[in-house]
Formats: structure tokens, sequence, C-alpha cells
């Protein structure tokens, strides 16, 4: 009877945590699978746009961050058709998605202070770079909150610096539930493992 107890508690403490895994934080909902060349994100530097009001009030809302462009499986807002891109006027625009192509170079920096100012990029707008079909410029929407960023090269420092980032909970559900959804519908080549945490700096 005990060893029964035990498996059942055991058992609902995994089934929510599986649960939380299939749903996505309201930031990234939804999270729809697609193939095609997409802009990513999620190290990328931000310049803050800086506005004015009428009232001579200046204000930071959004910024532009210099993102990579990669073709493949990326995860994002909108049905496939709307996120490929398009030319208008000479110009190619495309929207920023996630995927973890970096997760093998790159650790997760995270920054914890709740005054922490960075860019949510997930479904934002992007240019490609005239100069570079590589390289695009996203208007990322300014938040401030702890997040989780693969920019800044594990540089605590670098977090009073704009990055296109997540908060912890984005973050987390991204980096399992890309990894598990490529493993079981397009394991080949195998997908990334979610990215490792950056070293934790010696305590002075």
């Amino acid at each position: 009877m005990k060893r029964y107890a035990i498996v059942l508690s055991l058992v609902l403490l995994v089934v929510p945590a599986a649960f939380a895994a299939d749903n996505p934080p309201p930031e990234m909902n939804p999270a729809n699978f697609c193939e095609g060349r997409y802009a990513l994100c999620i190290k990328a530097p931000c310049t803050p746009i800086v506005t004015r009001d009428s009232k001579g009030n200046y204000s930071i809302q959004e910024a532009n961050c210099n993102c990579v462009i990669e073709a493949g499986w990326s995860m994002g807002t909108g049905e496939c058709d709307s996120r490929r891109p398009k030319v208008e006027n000479g110009r190619t625009y495309l929207i920023s998605t996630y995927s973890n192509f970096f997760n093998t170079t790159n650790s997760t920096l995270t920054c914890p202070n709740p005054d922490t100012i960075w860019a949510l990029c997930y479904g934002a707008p992007c240019v490609e770079d005239e100069k570079d079909s590589k390289r695009a410029t996203c208007t990322c929407p300014i938040k401030v909150s702890p997040s989780k960023t693969l920019g800044g090269e594990c540089r605590q420092l670098a977090c009073k610096s704009i990055w296109s980032a997540a908060t912890y909970a984005a973050d987390e559900f991204a980096n399992h539930h890309f990894y598990e959804y490529m493993k079981q519908h397009h394991p080949m080549p195998p997908p990334n493992p979610p990215a490792k945490d950056c070293p934790t700096p010696p305590k002075k």
C-alpha cells in the first residue's frame, strides 16, 4: 500500500510538468512549426528606439534587434503561409521565430534583476539587410523583468545591455518543446538538446 502511494505521488508530480510542457506561456501562444526562411533573434543585441510625445516626455517602447536569417524548421506565431518572406518595393520582410539552432554554441545567460530591460522578438516583424541576405533587423517590443538570453557570452554585465530574450517560463517552454517536437516529428538530423546554463559566477 505504501509503495502504491509513493508511485501515485510520483505520477501526480510528473503529470503537471508534462501538461505544462504542452501549454505555451501567453507570449508564445500559438507555437506553430513551419519550414522555411526565418529570422532568429534569441542571441541578438538590440538598439532602443526612443520616442517623444507631444508633452516632451521620452520613452522606449521598442528596440531594433540585429538578428540572423536561417532556413529550416522554426516555431512561431501565425500559420505557415503568413510566415513566408514577402518582397515589397524591393525589400524582403519576414517574421522572427524560434529554433534551437544556437544551443550547441551558446549558453543561457540569466538576468535575474526585475529591472532588466529586454526585447521580446518572438513573432516580431523583420526586414532583410539590403547588403547581407543572412541578417535582418527586427523591431521588437520592450519588456522589463527577469529574463534569459543566449546573448551576452555569459557575461553578467551584459544584462545591462538590451538583448532579445525571454521570460523564464518562455525559455523553459521553447527549449524543451522545440526539442521534443523535432525529436518526434523530424528526428534527422538529430535536434539540438536544450541549451546549457552559463556557469555560475564565483562568489566574492
